[in-house]
């Protein structure tokens, strides 16, 4: 059977990624991994407010290239199959008692015309019979784009863009696209945890390298 309903040259070049790479954040790392996992410096000194990651592949190549038809060419059905691959990544996780897909502001909402984050969330849900809760998380403040701003800029830029429901007790798995810096997902997270989720867990299609 091909996988996702791809052909056996596009499974292959879409495929997973099978070196080495921080277990915390998924950055990809110089040497190949073996016995436990590896972490970065950075979440070795600094760990991430998540508990799980479940990571498809780097962003670059024909993978970089579905994800920018995904989110930028207007094509949100392309959801079901890359959330394919994101149930594969997620095998290896716990179920949660809800998947949400990292918010948007409004304003950013009305321009793209759909969150890409949401669109996966959902075929995710449909895909593993889970309930998908985007109500948990809002983003109230319309924060500047982040293309082009530095680790440190990212940081402040996600600082206290999120507003979390009551979320006590709950696991939660929260879905992203792309991790560039992961300081979207820090906020967010650690906005979830605040909240009391007794669990969060991080759901990607890709990671680029450090920026």
């Amino acid at each position: 059977m091909l996988a996702h309903g791809l052909c056996p040259a596009c499974a292959r070049a879409l495929g997973p990624y099978v070196g080495g790479r921080c277990r915390a954040c998924g950055l990809p790392l110089p040497w190949p991994a073996a016995g436990q996992p590896l972490l970065c410096g950075d979440c070795l000194t600094s760990p991430p407010p998540w508990q799980g990651l479940a990571l498809h592949g780097q962003y670059h190549g024909p993978l970089r290239q579905l994800i920018l038809r995904f989110k930028h060419g207007g094509k949100p059905a392309l959801a079901f199959l890359l959330a394919g691959m994101l149930a594969d990544a997620a095998s290896c996780l716990p179920l949660p008692d809800a998947v949400l897909g990292i918010p948007q502001h409004e304003d950013h909402l009305r321009r793209r015309g759909y969150n890409q984050a949401h669109e996966l969330a959902v075929a995710l849900g449909l895909l593993l019979s889970l309930p998908v809760r985007p109500g948990l998380l809002r983003r109230p403040a319309d924060s500047p784009h982040q293309t082009g701003l530095t680790a440190a800029q990212r940081q402040r830029n996600a600082a206290g863009s999120f507003q979390a429901a009551d979320v006590r007790g709950l696991h939660l798995w929260l879905v992203d696209d792309i991790i560039t810096t992961g300081s979207t997902l820090r906020a967010a997270s650690a906005e979830l945890r605040r909240a009391g989720a007794a669990r969060v867990d991080v759901l990607a299609l890709a990671r680029t390298p450090r920026p």
